[in-house]
């Protein structure tokens, strides 16, 4: 998993890197390498993906008592966490890449397996609710069309599972205030220093960053 993460971080850099070098100049080769990174990025992780989903599936098929069921168990949820992570971070990036090739490279081949990659990562998206009756056969998932979905998942979760979950919400909401505010600073910065200007950026990030903390705020303060 630390390699894993290592690599992504690498791929994270070396994007950031590409996009500096294709920003100061005019040359498409540049927008074409670093659409071409993510997308090799993107099909890695979907290679990943759909290895911890055949795992999923092969240790829901087999019997298991004791022990060996309850490792078996704990084995098939880090699997899944660990297909979450892959699928989204493949979803974002495909579109991320689907974006770029349209903006920057107008190179329709690129454009087009972007999509292609869009579109698989989004059905095994759609598929993690069938993949969390897997892990967890003898509980009812809600369907993710189900209005009350978030009650509901929560409704079948344990103490210790509630959480988990509600601790990783709010780390997760705190990290994504800190990413706005960071992100509106380096495009003001952007825009002073020179570049182009990132007016509606700014605008739409902070929309953003007052919608999700007033949304969190009412949720709390309405219980």
């Amino acid at each position: 998993m630390k390699i894993i993460l290592q690599l992504l971080i690498g791929g994270c850099a070396g994007f950031l890197i590409a996009y500096t070098l294709m920003g100061f100049s005019g040359i498409n080769f540049a927008g074409d390498i670093t659409v071409i990174g993510l997308l090799v990025i993107s099909v890695f992780l979907i290679a990943l993906s759909i290895l911890k989903l055949r795992g999923i599936k092969s240790l829901s098929m087999q019997n298991f008592s004791g022990d060996a069921e309850d490792e078996a168990g704990d084995k098939k949820y880090k699997m899944f966490t660990d297909y979450s992570l892959y699928t989204n971070s493949s979803f974002i990036l495909s579109i991320l890449a689907l974006s770029l090739s349209v903006i920057t490279t107008q190179n329709y081949v690129i454009s087009i397996a972007s999509l292609i990659l869009l579109i698989i990562t989004s059905f095994l998206m759609y598929y993690m609710t069938p993949l969390t009756q897997k892990v967890y056969p003898e509980r009812d998932i809600p369907s993710l069309t189900n209005p009350n979905y978030a009650k509901s998942v929560l409704d079948i979760a344990d103490d210790g599972e509630k959480h988990v979950i509600l601790d990783g919400l709010y780390k997760s909401q705190g990290l994504l205030n800190f990413s706005l505010i960071i992100a509106i600073i380096l495009a003001t910065i952007y825009s002073i220093s020179g570049g182009n200007s990132q007016v509606f950026s700014i605008i739409f990030m902070a929309a953003v960053l007052l919608v999700v903390n007033s949304k969190y705020l009412l949720t709390v303060r309405n219980k």
